[in-house]
């Protein structure tokens, strides 16, 4: 756990770098795709309902596109696509989009090509695998920055996610599974975390360095 807390300990203090603008952080929508090849994407019409209906773009996919001198801060393949809903949004998504779920408030709709899943938190959609859209349904919307009806979860809440996401996947790795193949896809998922965010400490790091004085 003490690597974990050394992690955690170096994302904060890039969140509290970033919150007093130093370095000089931008916001590129356009890291949201790893290429320009955005037909091809799987579950591409929920994508742009979700967009444009309000949803926020969160998590790693999120924070690729906060860039230091044009370069992301994360670049790693994305994917996934997590958006924070409200429950009003979450039923209206449901019903355009022809999603046979009931959305509950803090609980997730994981959809990959025709099939859902239910859960009754962001932690337990590891158990189906790969998905293409992460539904989150939260009472309200968190803080964000709109561009160009694009709405981007601030850095400090995707990184919060993603550091509770990492220390509950760290506790379940520590405690009982069903069976083998779901601890080996939570091993998985948490070294995928602790990858990012180590990634995110040297590019942070490194980039910041280079900026103008």
């Amino acid at each position: 756990m003490s690597y974990l807390n050394e992690i955690k300990a170096y994302m904060r203090d890039i969140n509290l770098d970033i919150l007093m603008n130093c370095p000089d952080v931008k916001i590129d929508i356009s890291k949201r795709y790893r290429n320009k090849f955005r037909l091809f994407y799987p579950s591409r019409k929920l994508i742009k309902y979700v967009t444009n209906i309000g949803g926020v773009l969160t998590g790693s996919r999120a924070i690729r596109c906060y860039t230091i001198s044009g370069k992301p801060i994360l670049e790693r393949k994305v994917d996934d696509w997590d958006f924070i809903v409200t429950l009003d949004m979450a039923f209206k998504i449901c019903a355009d989009m022809g999603i046979d779920e009931i959305p509950q408030v803090d609980g997730v709709i994981s959809i990959k090509n025709q099939r859902r899943w239910a859960h009754p938190d962001y932690s337990d959609a590891y158990r189906v695998g790969p998905v293409d859209v992460q539904l989150i349904v939260k009472e309200e919307l968190p803080d964000y920055t709109e561009i160009d009806g694009v709405r981007i979860a601030n850095f400090g809440y995707s990184i919060s996610q993603k550091i509770g996401l990492t220390t509950d996947l760290h506790s379940k790795l520590g405690g009982k599974t069903p069976n083998y193949r779901v601890k080996d896809s939570i091993d998985e998922q948490y070294h995928k975390h602790i990858s990012d965010m180590k990634e995110m400490i040297i590019k942070f790091n490194s980039l910041k360095w280079k900026q103008p004085a």
